[in-house]
């Protein structure tokens, strides 16, 4: 490993491997630009099918916004990710899972060339294949944080999915309380609706 494509091929063929090595290099440039590609690679397709709609104008400012939100959210995930594995008994870094995790918006980069497979097939396989390649780069894209968690972090597999999951789990019981407490709240209340 070492230059970007030879860590793009340890991604995609020894992921753990691969993830551990960029949390222990910390190679934040590379998972930049591998973050930086997957942003661009489908809002130049969105560009090249809109070219000449009105559209086109606010492209610009719709990618200038996903960018600072992808950004912002990969920033503040792998922050809260970071805490959590600690407290799981992870033995990282903030700056190294960082790094991975930016490597697992790979998946984004392959979802132009498949769409354009499944808009090529015809009409009642097209709307099957863009569901299965939903699924696909979902399921893939979720495995490889889960792999730059353990490789970040030395993690089991379960450890890993469970530090991932947390923050879902605790939203959820945290919308459970608040309807609770809301419902118990309503039923006291000195009129009825």
């Amino acid at each position: 490993m070492g230059n970007f494509l030879e860590t793009i091929y340890d991604v995609l063929f020894k992921p753990r491997a691969a993830m551990e090595y960029i949390a222990e290099k910390k190679l934040t440039g590379q998972a930049l630009v591998m973050f930086t590609i997957g942003m661009l690679v489908p809002v130049w397709a969105i560009y090249t099918g809109m070219r000449g709609s009105p559209g086109v104008a606010a492209l610009g400012s719709m990618f200038a916004l996903q960018f600072i939100g992808s950004l912002f959210f990969w920033i503040l995930g792998a922050s809260v990710l970071n805490f959590i594995a600690e407290l799981a008994g992870g033995r990282g870094t903030a700056t190294g899972l960082f790094a991975a995790l930016g490597f697992s918006h790979l998946p984004r980069v392959v979802v132009i060339p498949l769409g354009v497979i499944a808009a090529l097939l015809p009409d009642g396989l097209s709307g099957v294949a863009f569901g299965i390649i939903g699924l696909i780069v979902a399921v893939w894209t979720l495995l490889l944080t889960v792999a730059a968690i353990r490789g970040a972090h030395g993690l089991s597999g379960s450890k890993a999915v469970l530090v991932l999951l947390a923050p879902l789990l605790a939203l959820i019981g945290v919308t459970i309380a608040a309807v609770i407490f809301l419902g118990s709240a309503l039923v006291q209340l000195p009129f009825h609706f």
